[in-house]
C-alpha cells in the first residue's frame, strides 16, 4: 500500500529544502558517474496536542497522520482512535507542524511523557525528563504470536517489495510492516528513524481499523527496548527484526509474553522469547 507524502513548504530554507535529487557526482576508481543521487529528506516535525507543543521529532515527511496516531498509541498517551482528532498537518520553512486534539482524560498521560528535547531520528528516549518516566516493566501482557518458520520467512522475503523509497534512496530508510497470521504483509511504512517507522505502522493499523490479533510486526532494524515497548503497548503479540536484540529488549519481551524472533550475527534467525 503506497504511503502518502506530506505537503511541501513554499519558500526557501538552507537546511530543509524541497529537493529530492542532489547533483552530487560519485567518485570511483572508474569514470565518475553523472546520475544525480536521490537523497532522503529528514525534517523536524513538531507534535502539538491541545495547542501545546509536546515534542519535535526528526522524521521522513511521509504518512505523518499515521505517525502522530501511532506515536500517541505506542507511548500510552491514548488507548484508541476515539481519543485523538488530527486537526492539521502543515509545512513551514522550519519543518512540519502536526496538530491534534486529545480527550481531556489523556492530558495526564501526555504530561507523564512530556518531552522537552529534540527527538532525533535514531533515538527512542531522547527528551524524557526523568528516569521515573521510563517504565520499569512491560506496559501490558500480550497473547504470544504463533509464528511458524515458513510464515516468518515468507513475510521477510516479501518485505523488499514494500521498500520503494529505500530502493530509490540507496538503502537509507528503515522499514516496518504488519503481517497477518499467514505471513501476508498488510501494510508497511518507511522512515529515516526505526521508531518512527514503527509508529507509522501502528498508527496505520489503528486508522485503517485492522485487527492486529494473530499478526506480527516486521522491522528491518535491530531490536531495542522501545521497539518492544511500542509493539506490546499496541497489543501485538509478535515481533520480528532483521538485526539482533538487546538484553533489555529480550527481558521485556519475555515479561510481556511477546514472541520475539531476531536475526543474530551469523545470519540465522533465533526465537528469543
Amino acid at each position: 500500500m503506497a504511503s502518502n507524502p506530506a505537503p511541501k513548504p513554499t519558500g526557501s530554507n538552507d537546511m530543509f529544502d524541497n529537493r529530492s535529487f542532489d547533483p552530487a557526482v560519485a567518485i570511483t576508481d572508474q569514470d565518475a558517474g553523472t546520475d544525480a543521487l536521490f537523497l532522503q529528506p529528514e525534517v523536524p516535525a513538531a507534535l502539538v496536542f491541545n495547542g501545546k507543543s509536546h515534542a519535535v521529532m526528526m522524521t521522513s515527511p511521509y504518512d505523518l497522520e499515521d505517525f502522530v496516531t501511532g506515536f500517541c498509541l505506542s507511548e500510552g498517551i491514548i488507548n484508541d482512535m476515539s481519543q485523538i482528532r488530527i486537526q492539521d498537518v502543515r509545512a513551514t520553512l522550519r519543518g512540519y507542524v502536526i496538530e491534534a486534539e486529545l480527550d481531556e482524560d489523556c492530558v495526564d498521560a501526555l504530561s507523564d511523557r512530556q518531552r522537552t528535547l529534540e527527538g532525533r531520528s535514531g533515538c527512542g528516549l531522547c527528551g524524557v525528563q526523568s528516569l521515573e518516566a521510563i517504565p520499569a516493566e512491560a506496559p501490558r501482557k500480550v497473547t504470544p504470536g504463533n509464528m511458524p518458520q515458513n510464515v516468518v520467512l515468507a513475510a521477510i522475503d516479501d518485505l523488499p517489495n514494500y521498500q520503494s523509497r529505500n530502493k530509490a534512496g540507496g538503502g537509507l530508510l528503515h522499514a516496518s510492516a504488519f503481517a497477518d497470521a499467514s505471513g501476508n504483509i498488510l501494510l508497511a511504512r518507511e522512515d529515516i528513524g526505526r521508531h518512527n517507522a514503527l509508529d507509522k505502522v501502528l498508527g496505520a493499523i489503528a486508522r485503517q481499523n485492522i485487527d492486529p490479533v494473530g499478526g506480527f510486526i516486521l522491522m528491518t532494524s535491530r531490536c531495542s527496548y522501545e521497539i518492544v515497548t511500542k509493539t506490546v503497548q499496541c497489543g501485538i503479540g509478535g515481533l520480528v527484526t532483521l538485526s539482533g536484540p538487546t538484553l533489555t529488549a529480550v527481558n521485556l519481551a519475555r515479561q510481556a509474553g511477546l514472541t520475539l524472533i531476531c536475526r543474530e550475527r551469523r545470519g540465522l534467525f533465533r526465537r528469543f522469547a
